[in-house]
């Protein structure tokens, strides 16, 4: 019996020796709970956020995934306009006048042809300045001048500016027609992703400078450059080489070929040539001298009348 009562003694003075610390344990925890004003659940989301905020790993993804979204889905966009372009081109079409353009002399209606490597470069260069200065920087569609064109739209409530780039102007010239819609844009960027993909930036040039519409019924800068000034666009051609001041004649006839005619208004042309050189020079791509000595040269049209030219 004594035995029996000693172990049951010794057995509660356990118990009431652990108890306390288990319940103590618990004290000890809320109380440290109480003291930051969290509860349970409010501290393990702290935690959680903690740890979250300590781990770079995962913001870095975020960062990650966010830029590559926004790189891939403008040239999955563009490759996509790309394969729609060719709903609206005449590939036979493209494929004879790129031929012609590189390999030809003339067209087949007798029109010259000649390639940008063998003009001065400055021909190009005055092209560039005044109708796609970021002619080597974009895909075909400029979107700063696309920009500034809805821009100007939505001011002056009508279609003030086309923004059209060089390659988009190469593409309506061959396939489409010169109405100003919307429906219309849309096509010339389609086909000007498609262009852009298929031909490098000088054989692009190359077919615009033999396509494009000078006035009086002169197609290409080589034909205008004849009949304009009866010289060439050449370098150490049969004819004289045009000069600085009388590329940006022609190249100012480009805006509207018969409203800025010397023929028709030789004031008119000679203050677009001014307009065309004084952008060269804003951009830096000729020197003040080269500037005044453009403006200062003489300017020497070829003999023809005004009916004559429509003849031709």
């Amino acid at each position: 019996m004594n035995n029996k009562h000693h172990r049951q003694r010794n057995a509660t003075i356990q118990a009431t020796v652990l108890m306390p610390m288990r319940h103590t344990s618990r004290i000890h925890s809320r109380s440290k709970f109480a003291q930051t004003g969290m509860s349970s659940a409010e501290q393990q989301e702290s935690t959680h956020q903690t740890s979250a905020s300590n781990n770079p790993t995962q913001w870095k993804k975020v960062i990650a995934g966010m830029l590559l979204a926004a790189i891939l889905l403008p040239l999955v966009g563009w490759f996509a306009l790309a394969i729609l372009g060719n709903v609206w081109i005449d590939t036979k079409q493209l494929n004879t006048f790129y031929t012609q353009v590189q390999e030809a002399s003339h067209l087949p209606n007798g029109q010259p042809v000649v390639r940008t490597i063998d003009m001065p470069s400055y021909v190009a260069d005055t092209l560039l300045a005044i109708e796609d200065h970021r002619y080597y920087l974009h895909p075909g569609v400029d979107p700063v001048g696309i920009a500034r064109s809805i821009w100007v739209d939505l001011v002056k409530g009508k279609k003030a500016q086309g923004g059209s780039t060089v390659t988009m102007q190469l593409a309506r010239n061959m396939f489409l027609t010169h109405e100003k819609t919307y429906i219309r844009k849309i096509k010339e960027i389609a086909i000007s992703a498609n262009l852009e993909l298929r031909y490098t930036k000088q054989e692009l040039a190359d077919m615009y400078m033999n396509k494009v519409y000078f006035g009086h019924g002169k197609y290409g800068i080589e034909s205008a450059a004849r009949f304009y000034f009866g010289k060439t666009t050449m370098r150490n051609g049969e004819l004289p080489t045009i000069n600085l001041a009388e590329t940006a004649v022609l190249v100012g006839l480009l805006k509207a070929p018969e409203h800025y005619s010397p023929y028709k208004n030789k004031e008119l042309a000679e203050r677009r040539q001014s307009t065309v050189l004084n952008r060269m020079n804003t951009l830096g791509w000729i020197t003040d001298t080269e500037l005044e000595q453009a403006l200062n040269t003489p300017l020497v049209y070829a003999q023809h009348t005004v009916n004559q030219s429509k003849a031709a």
